[in-house]
């Protein structure tokens, strides 16, 4: 070969070059297009083509059987790679400064980083050299129990979401590094050194190797532990989700449905799948089914005119199910895209009944306590206007007469004002009661006088109760259920009223009033003491108040230990029953 050099480097020419690496001329100037060789000089006429010889025989202590490539001779004289082992790792800190070199160029956003974290990939990269060297210094046990850290080293790379790329060339770049620097110190050593060369990189490549085949199982394995934990998240969530999901093909056949979409629907889960979304979920408000829901949505499918468009709804239905039940859904679906392409959409069923005849009764009932004061109201202003202008001109009893509907007016708000606040606090359970040992016929007479109705007349109540017979009661709210009770007798029953005290059992004293009318349809019934059922009620006549005494009524009497409920009268009328607790008696009494 030419004894070309500069310095430390001897350099050998490019037919010099293919001859020592067993090559033709055009594969090394291929090599050298594909930058495995760098050459010093021009690369345009072979002649001017000069290599680094340390460069050579690195490429074949990579590329090699594990590094044995032909760089000793059969009779160099021996060398302990242990030496070597130790001139590398002295050499840890530069090789790691170099691989922060090649690894900012490889990824180029390294070079933005902050001096501190360049500091630590060097750290970092400066005992990865020394781990190496040990390994290789050691033997299989060391090596074993490294490839186990490696391998959570990749583990942990892929929970944290770091790229493997970027590991597999911090490793790559360690191996080539490792072996350039060993060689170079060889040459630097002479020609005796290039057994213990020989025998470090048959020991050293392969390890690398292995090392680098851990980190990457260990990624791997970590990576499907990942998606097999994300899988098993998503399909808890999904099936034990309170809101249906659902999932069409572009047919509008369902491919999934989870239980609470067949629980809404009322429908067994096994006979969603392969149905049409149409035909389980039709529109009772007549905007066909899935109208606005889906692109095309109703009979036929989804239809294929998405445009852009992914996302629809929330859309509000009412629907009716197969066994007559009414339901109020809202329903939102995604368009489900496979490599770009529509391959179908996914949905969200949520049931908003409960919530929706909520708030429908709620406006209903704000619509009757406006209709209740606009009545008394009107007649106030009408007769207060009449006094203020006639005043002059009325006799003593017309006026009397205009007070008396005033006040009587003012007193009906006054107790639609009271029944609001006592139902609000009933249920908040913040109404106050002081139940104590009252005598029962008191407080029914109260109650009576109460209502302005005639005790003893015809057309009149008729009260049946004896003096003297005390049950426990906040005696101020029984007066007003009672009260409740006769006023509702009369307006929705016939006179004459009768309030009727039946016999004590064990511990409870029974009361009855009963009417004359035709009693309480069955059908209305199991909703008599619920406020805004009662309210919502299409025969309900609004003229007859909001109807919440008889809700207030329960509440108030369960809330003192007693029970009330409507039974029809055996020759017509209805009759509300209602217990009270009495007074324990004390031993002699």
């Amino acid at each position: 070969m030419s004894d070309h050099d500069t310095g430390h480097r001897p350099l050998v020419t490019l037919p010099e070059a293919a001859e020592y690496l067993h090559l033709p001329v055009e594969a090394v100037q291929a090599l050298v297009g594909a930058r495995f060789l760098e050459p010093v000089g021009g690369v345009g006429d072979p002649a001017d083509t000069l290599f680094p010889l340390v460069d050579l025989k690195a490429f074949l202590a990579r590329n090699a059987d594990y590094g044995a490539g032909n760089l000793v001779l059969a009779d160099a004289e021996a060398a302990d790679p242990q030496a070597l082992l130790d001139a590398l790792d002295g050499r840890a800190e530069e090789m790691a400064r170099r691989a922060f070199d090649i690894f900012s160029t490889v990824f180029t956003e390294a070079q933005g980083w902050s001096l501190r974290r360049q500091a630590r990939f060097i750290e970092q990269a400066k005992g990865r050299f020394e781990a190496i060297l040990a390994v290789t210094s050691q033997g299989a046990e060391v090596d074993e129990a490294l490839v186990g850290d490696l391998q959570e080293v990749g583990a942990a790379a892929a929970w944290d979401g770091s790229p493997l790329p970027q590991l597999l060339v911090v490793l790559r770049i360690s191996r080539d590094l490792v072996v350039q620097t060993a060689v170079g110190l060889a040459e630097e050593r002479g020609r005796h050194w290039g057994l213990a060369l020989s025998l470090l990189l048959t020991r050293v490549l392969p390890a690398i190797d292995r090392l680098t085949d851990a980190l990457a199982e260990g990624y791997w394995a970590a990576m499907v532990d990942r998606q097999q934990e994300a899988r098993d998240r998503y399909e808890h969530v999904i099936e034990h989700s309170s809101d249906g999901i659902f999932e069409v093909d572009l047919e509008g056949r369902l491919r999934y449905a989870n239980p609470s979409l067949a629980m809404i629907l009322g429908l067994p889960e096994d006979d969603l799948t392969g149905t049409e979304l149409s035909e389980v979920m039709t529109a009772l408000d007549g905007g066909g089914p899935l109208s606005g829901v889906l692109p095309g949505g109703g009979a036929g499918g989804v239809g294929t005119d998405v445009g852009e468009v992914e996302d629809w709804g929330p859309v509000r239905l009412t629907l009716s199910r197969a066994d007559g039940v009414r339901r109020v859904v809202e329903v939102r679906s995604i368009a489900r895209r496979r490599h770009g392409e529509l391959v179908g959409h996914q949905g969200v069923v949520r049931d908003v009944t409960s919530a929706h005849d909520l708030e429908a009764g709620k406006n209903e009932f704000l619509a009757l306590v406006t209709n209740d004061l606009r009545s008394p109201l009107s007649t106030i202003v009408g007769l207060g206007a009449t006094l203020e202008a006639e005043a002059g001109e009325l006799s003593p009893e017309r006026v009397r007469r205009a007070a008396a509907s005033i006040r009587s007016e003012a007193e009906r708000i006054s107790r639609l004002a009271d029944d609001l606040s006592d139902v609000s606090r009933l249920e908040a359970t913040t109404l106050l009661l002081s139940p104590r040992p009252t005598d029962l016929s008191t407080v029914v007479a109260k109650a009576v006088a109460r209502t302005g109705h005639p005790v003893g007349e015809a057309g009149g109540v008729e009260v049946r109760v004896p003096g003297g017979v005390p049950v426990v009661a906040d005696p101020v709210r029984l007066e007003q259920v009672l009260a409740n009770i006769v006023d509702n007798a009369f307006q929705h029953g016939e006179p004459p009223v009768v309030v009727e005290m039946l016999d004590v059992d064990k511990g409870m004293l029974e009361l009855v009033v009963t009417d004359q009318g035709g009693g309480v349809p069955p059908h209305l019934v199991p909703t008599l003491f619920s406020r805004l059922r009662t309210l919502s009620r299409a025969d309900r006549d609004p003229s007859r108040g909001t109807g919440l005494g008889l809700s207030l009524a329960r509440g108030i009497i369960e809330a003192m230990g007693g029970q009330v409920w409507y039974q029809a009268g055996a020759e017509g009328g209805a009759r509300f029953h209602l217990t009270l607790p009495v007074p324990r008696r004390r031993h002699g009494d």
